[in-house]
């Protein structure tokens, strides 16, 4: 069974974050993850790099728009991305 783009997003977050899986759930904040402004950073490279695309925020736009695990799942969503 494919995974869902929550999913491959979940386990991006995690991996940088380097936090269990089961803690990046949507309404975890990125600070209770102890994901910094450079995590996050590259959090989206990440997702660039996995799916082909360009996110179109910059690191100030980022850390002021995306506050929340579900706010990353949001964005993905927005940009059309599925899972794999």
């Amino acid at each position: 069974m494919p995974d869902t783009i929550e999913t491959v997003l979940r386990k991006v977050i995690s991996k940088q974050a380097n936090v269990p899986e089961d803690e990046v759930v949507p309404d975890a904040t990125l600070d209770q993850l102890g994901v910094t402004s450079l995590d996050l950073v590259e959090i989206i490279m990440s997702i660039e790099d996995e799916y082909g695309v360009e996110i179109p925020l910059d690191a100030n736009q980022a850390s002021q728009n995306i506050k929340t695990v579900g706010d990353i799942i949001a964005l993905g969503r927005s940009l059309g991305l599925a899972g794999t």
